[in-house]
């Protein structure tokens, strides 16, 4: 390993032009296709979760990386903005070797896209701090197992579940490479973003399991004393 990374840095530092391309290379991804994809999908879920009442969430994934959003009936503590912590739980845009572990892209849009390496997520991720009863990783991890036996109609929603973690958690398709150019040099990534609709369409479908999962923790666990935050 160590020999073809000397091998690789002589290539380069002799044919240095190369290592040019490789910064505009960069420059391109990063500044531009990245952060026109990622803006994208920043306004398509806002919009699409605007489009519910009584929802709220952060729609940064461009700036803070946070894509993350809830109904405000999930709510156990009040707050001027929108963080995870004041909530039972949340949906949230991650990558699957977050929830799974595993190798992982360096890029987002190189996990949006399709590859063999990474995939982009939506998970139901539990806060379960934020219950009367003290609840940790064991406690929550049972409790899901059970709410996964009970309701099997999440994973025939298309969620997987993580039994470790007690969490579930929908894989986003791919979008083909040749989309993203073609809605790059158009100016019009519509077509690039119909994966993100289509899972944001099966969440709306499956919302109602997770509410029932949200409630059946509060009985179980109690309800937190209200505080602001």
């Amino acid at each position: 390993y160590q020999n073809s990374t000397c091998f690789v840095s002589a290539y380069f530092l002799k044919h240095h032009q190369n290592v040019q391309y490789l910064e505009q290379a960069k420059t391109l991804l990063e500044d531009e296709i990245s952060h026109k994809l990622l803006v994208a999908v920043d306004a398509i879920v806002q919009e699409h979760i605007d489009g519910l009442e009584n929802w709220d969430g952060t729609f940064d994934l461009n700036g803070s990386c946070l894509l993350q959003f809830a109904p405000t009936s999930w709510q156990a503590k009040q707050g001027e903005e929108f963080k995870y912590q004041n909530f039972y739980a949340r949906y949230n845009l991650d990558y699957e070797s977050n929830i799974i572990g595993g190798d992982s892209n360096h890029w987002w849009l190189s996990t949006f896209l399709k590859n063999d390496i990474e995939r982009i997520v939506f998970s139901f991720s539990p806060y379960y701090y934020n219950y009367k009863e003290k609840v940790n990783k064991m406690k929550w991890s049972k409790f899901a197992n059970e709410q996964n036996q009970l309701i099997p109609q999440i994973e025939q929603e298309g969620f997987k579940f993580n039994a470790s973690n007690g969490f579930w958690y929908l894989i986003v398709d791919g979008i083909e490479p040749k989309t993203v150019i073609e809605g790059y040099e158009n100016d019009d990534l519509a077509d690039a973003l119909i994966p993100i609709t289509d899972a944001l369409d099966k969440i709306k479908q499956a919302h109602p399991y997770f509410d029932q999962i949200v409630q059946a923790a509060i009985e179980k666990f109690g309800r937190v004393e209200e505080e602001t935050v």
